[in-house]
């Protein structure tokens, strides 16, 4: 006999039959929707989004990947030196617009895709971004054809749909015709390795791990929803009670109540005064905690590995290991390469952006982030270095700035001890008397104290 259990998700079983269905060639259906023809991502958005609303750890990732590849310092790269002006004024609007990218790019990691509206000035500069939000969008293929009425080939716009109003849009990465220069103009993330306009989403491959975590999250609400679930059967068999006396049924189940226990006691009477108390717990119910623990992990570490992120950047107490440890900085430089990466094609929008929109020609370079645990270990090396004589206390001072920007360091471009090399903060190479003569001693003994407490 087959035992049909409930479903513990109802909303998650038909997410899943969705995903199978949008991935499946032989469920594919041109959808036109009152234009030409649409192009939709791979997975739908709203089934996407519901799978990640469910699953905190997911969430987590896509905040912390577009976080730590957008949320830099960007700086740029122009062989064309005199045009300060222009320089700075691309300079700006990038920094002044970073929010909006941070949320397209979360839109992207989560999505496959994520686009911005672009505001202009009365010159024709772009000024600002408003991300739009993906569950609204979808690119529009129009065909062109010839005065021959011969086909001529594609147009492709970004429509943004609310509710029965649309907005078509121009994408910044094509050019148009003159009749629709009067388009708004949309910055359009997403480009994959199957479609011109969509990437996979970097969690598909994860996806019967992120089912399988929601799915047990899941349970456990439901048991908390239930209350103490029964897990066994406590026999009591004892002789009679004599008058007066607290049955051991009772005892047992107050003590049992008072501590949570999903336990059923039952007390049977037997009339052989002689025969001992005999006590015995039956498990109605598989002892399988660890088991579900170990899966739970396993599908934490699967989303992980979608996006290349350590969990030691998850920063959870359980999973932040001593920054010390080679292990460590070995796990950060693979993930910073990782990030690197990650940059690039976002580096390469805004390059195309800059050239039509700006005329600009500067390279893009997003700084990727300075964990502050790997700082303090690069720190560390750096004054280490200092204090065996291998630097000298100029090229000290060059190799932290980077790390305290705000540090209060005042160098004195005439002292010579700046050149000199120092051994646990005592200059080499020196007397006493020589070093006393030179008369610049004294901002440097303080510098060396600003060291030994950082």
């Amino acid at each position: 006999m087959k035992i049909n259990y409930a479903e513990i998700n109802p909303s998650l079983s038909i997410n899943k039959q969705q995903i199978r269905n949008a991935i499946s060639p032989e469920t594919f259906k041109l959808d036109t929707e009152g234009f030409h023809s649409v192009i939709r991502p791979l997975i739908p958005v709203n089934i996407a989004k519901n799978l990640i609303l469910q699953n905190a750890r997911l969430d987590k990732c896509i905040r912390i990947i577009a976080q730590d590849v957008i949320l830099n310092e960007f700086t740029f790269l122009s062989e064309n030196t005199n045009d300060d002006d222009q320089h700075e004024k691309v300079l700006n609007f990038w920094k002044n617009n970073v929010d909006e990218l941070n949320k397209q790019a979360q839109e992207y990691y989560s999505y496959g895709f994520g686009a911005s509206e672009v505001i202009f000035d009365e010159t024709g500069f772009p000024v600002k971004l408003y991300q739009i939000p993906s569950e609204t969008l979808f690119i529009s293929q129009e065909n062109h054809y010839d005065e021959f009425g011969q086909f001529d080939g594609y147009s492709y716009y970004a429509v943004q749909k609310v509710g029965a109003e649309s907005v078509k849009m121009r994408l910044s990465r094509f050019q148009y015709d003159e009749q629709d220069q009067d388009l708004p103009v949309c910055f359009w993330w997403g480009r994959g390795r199957t479609s011109e306009f969509y990437d996979i989403p970097y969690w598909l491959p994860a996806f019967n791990s992120i089912a399988a975590k929601v799915a047990l999250d899941g349970l456990n609400a439901k048991k908390i929803n239930e209350g103490n679930l029964l897990s066994g059967i406590l026999t009591i068999v004892a002789p009679p009670l004599k008058k007066g006396a607290v049955s051991p049924e009772k005892t047992l189940k107050d003590k049992m109540d008072d501590a949570g226990i999903g336990t059923f006691v039952l007390n049977l009477t037997q009339y052989d005064e002689d025969m001992p108390l005999d006590v015995k717990y039956i498990p109605i119910t598989e002892s399988n905690y660890d088991y579900l623990l170990q899966i739970s992990e396993s599908c934490d570490d699967d989303i992980l590995a979608c996006y290349s992120i350590p969990k030691i950047r998850m920063m959870n107490a359980s999973e932040k290991e001593s920054m010390n440890s080679n292990k460590s900085d070995v796990i950060y430089e693979v993930y910073t390469k990782s990030v690197q990466n990650e940059q690039m094609p976002f580096e390469k929008e805004i390059n195309k952006f800059n050239r039509k929109y700006f005329n600009y020609d500067g390279i893009v370079n997003i700084e990727v982030p300075i964990f502050a645990d790997k700082k303090e270990t690069e720190v560390k090396s750096i004054l280490s270095l200092f204090d065996k004589g291998i630097l000298t206390l100029g090229e000290t001072i060059k190799a932290i700035m980077p790390y305290y920007p705000n540090l209060n360091i005042n160098i004195n471009e005439n002292n010579p001890l700046f050149q000199e090399r120092y051994y646990n903060g005592r200059i080499l190479g020196f007397n006493t008397g020589n070093v006393n003569s030179i008369g610049f001693t004294g901002d440097v003994d303080e510098l060396i104290k600003q060291f030994q407490e950082l």
